[in-house]
């Protein structure tokens, strides 16, 4: 007869080499899998390391190419304008000479004259702001076609910005020579506060001795320059990774948008907050020589953000910021290709380990079984010896098992008397207090209400607390709208005596707002701050001092609690929210308070929470602390 043990054991003999062989074969897989896994991850790293070195020499090269270009056309645009206006005043010479020639023998001087101003009033150049003028060497007016009611006066003493005679200094200049350039300074129609230089050409008309010229204002034709400048940029082929844009840093304004032709190549002012900020970020980096920038970009309206990293050159002479850039998830693709690739690779492999395990479990099967029959007669010996290893066995699983039990038991005990510990503290001691004034027969019924208050309050808190235990991981929590003011005056209600007794002074300044979540959770993160807060104030000597305060800013809740006890080490402040994480001794923590509390400002309140140091003044004397900041969204309706 066999046994129950006797055909385990035999089920074992017989399945056990093909369930090894299963498993050797999932181990392998599980291990060609991790390997796959950490090839994928080095390609990925060795691809975006070439993708973005590759790009970062590619965007310098082409801003780098086109910072040489604009520096070679700054340095020759005195050179064009001169050309430009020399080209203009040859013009209208050879018109005034030509209509001279042709009518100096048929008639009058005054009739000729009035023709060469009728051919050259009209004439405009360099966007509409070029015009010809003519004076006599003599000074006088002949022909300002912006101002036809200054013909016929004298310019004699006519001076620019720095108090130079321009009339004379032109004759001056035409007196040994035909033609001559002249530079003078002069504020702009519009703008006469200001001086900016302007440059001249005058041709010496010999048949009436007259000087014909005329002027630019370098600015202005350096502004022509740089809208040439843009139109060449936007003939340059573009995509969404591989185009420049430019920052105007005296205008505040950027050209962002690709320069791709169907969009207008011209400064905009920035108007997001982000957006200047950005600005700022990039301009600052450029002046101070940077010359890469990496950050974060909302590509389209679709709220799309990316990280870019752009090469940036400053242009000082036109305060200008020219930079390239390329986005970092391009290199997402290529990644996803070499990952389909690799998946591939894995799938075959896989493919072959399974057909050689299948292949392999039925041949240990068929031999399993086999041996199975040879050795089940000799099973019977050895029954007594199985059936105690089995009764051992299955104690020592007791054992173990009930050592688990204990071990939660005694987590969750501990966490609870974390959170027991202070209300029990305050029944004792006013219960206490409550023996001793009745023994001495003070204790009237004011003090006898509060101090019964107290102590119903603190035991509905324990009752509570199992239930925030309870509650702290449920799913079925409902979260409420509240008011932070009556929070505070929950909290202070709650925790009133305990500080108290530790002469601990609470500075408040609590502007009311509404928050959404779950109450009795913020409540007690609140609490386990404060707790930590008084915990820390015991070891130093008065003033004992707790700031708290509460207001709106940018749409958001912010909560600042600050204590004047000397602050967190900075070597652990980062780990002071880790489970079970703790400075003080085991009789006064677990650690489990503050992990609780991020969960809830966190997970639970979508907030944030931030530990720091800082300096406290209070009347008149600075002392260190800490200082925590919950920051929480507002609720608006």
């Amino acid at each position: 007869m066999i046994y129950k043990n006797e055909k385990q054991l035999l089920n074992i003999i017989k399945f056990t080499p093909p369930i090894f062989i299963i498993t050797i074969s999932i181990i392998i897989t599980f291990l060609l899998f991790l390997e796959k896994q950490d090839e994928l991850k080095k390609e990925k790293i060795s691809i975006q390391n070439t993708y973005i070195k590759e790009n970062k020499e590619l965007v310098q090269k082409d801003v780098q190419n086109l910072y040489d270009f604009i520096v070679k056309t700054q340095e020759t645009t005195e050179e064009k304008l001169k050309d430009s206006i020399k080209e203009r005043v040859n013009e209208a010479n050879n018109i005034a000479m030509r209509i001279y020639n042709e009518n100096k023998d048929s008639k009058t001087k005054d009739e000729i004259i009035k023709m060469i101003k009728d051919a050259i009033v009209d004439i405009r150049f360099n966007d509409g702001r070029g015009y010809i003028f003519i004076y006599t060497f003599d000074y006088e007016c002949i022909l300002l076609p912006i101002n036809r009611v200054n013909e016929g006066q004298s310019v004699y003493n006519f001076q620019d910005s720095n108090g130079m005679y321009l009339g004379r200094e032109i004759v001056n200049s035409l007196k040994n020579k035909d033609e001559a350039f002249l530079t003078w300074y002069y504020p702009k129609p519009n703008e006469l506060n200001s001086s900016y230089k302007k440059i001249g050409f005058n041709i010496h008309f010999k048949p009436y001795d007259w000087f014909i010229g005329t002027g630019e204002y370098f600015v202005d034709f350096e502004d022509s320059v740089k809208k040439s400048v843009l139109e060449y940029i936007s003939k340059f082929k573009t995509n969404k990774n591989d185009y420049f844009f430019i920052l105007d840093y005296d205008n505040k304004e950027g050209l962002f948008k690709r320069v791709d032709g169907t969009e207008e190549h011209t400064f905009v002012e920035l108007t997001k907050p982000k957006d200047k900020n950005l600005f700022n970020n990039i301009v600052k980096a450029a002046k101070n020589n940077k010359e890469f920038i990496s950050y974060n970009y909302e590509y389209d309206e679709s709220n799309n953000i990316l990280t870019k990293t752009s090469y940036i050159k400053d242009l000082p002479n036109w305060k200008w910021v020219i930079a390239k850039g390329f986005y970092h998830s391009y290199v997402n693709d290529i990644i996803k290709n070499k990952t389909d690739e690799l998946n591939n690779n894995f799938e075959k492999k896989i493919m072959t380990i399974f057909s050689i395990a299948v292949i392999l479990t039925v041949l240990l099967l068929i031999f399993s079984i086999y041996i199975s029959k040879l050795l089940e007669k000799k099973f019977a010996n050895y029954k007594r010896e199985i059936n105690n290893y089995i009764d051992k066995n299955t104690e020592q699983q007791h054992i173990l098992s009930q050592q688990a039990k204990m071990a939660a038991m005694g987590e969750m005990l501990g966490n609870i008397a974390h959170q027991w510990r202070q209300p029990l503290s305050v029944i004792t001691t006013v219960a206490t207090g409550m023996k001793l004034q009745k023994e001495f027969d003070s204790l009237d019924d004011v003090t006898f209400e509060k101090s019964i208050d107290n102590i119903t309050n603190s035991a509905l808190y324990l009752s509570d607390t199992i239930e925030d235990f309870r509650n702290f991981f449920r799913t079925d929590k409902e979260e409420t709208v509240f008011y932070i003011e009556n929070v505070f005056e929950k909290v202070f209600k709650l925790t009133n005596a305990q500080f108290k007794n530790h002469e601990i002074i609470f500075i408040k300044n609590i502007n009311d707002f509404k928050l959404f979540g779950f109450e009795n959770e913020f409540i007690q993160a609140l609490i386990n701050i404060l707790n930590n807060a008084k915990d820390a104030l015991e070891t130093i000597d008065n003033p004992r001092l707790i700031f708290i305060s509460t207001y709106e800013e940018n749409n958001k809740a912010i909560i600042k609690i600050t204590d004047n006890a000397g602050g967190i080490d900075e070597e652990i402040i980062d780990k002071i929210c880790e489970p079970y994480f703790t400075t003080k001794h085991q009789a006064k923590g677990t650690g489990i308070g503050l992990y609780m509390t991020e969960e809830i400002i966190v997970k639970h309140m979508n907030g944030t929470l931030v530990f720091k140091n800082v300096d406290v003044i209070y009347e008149n004397q600075s002392y260190k602390g800490a200082e925590i900041t919950i920051e929480l969204p507002i609720k608006t309706t």
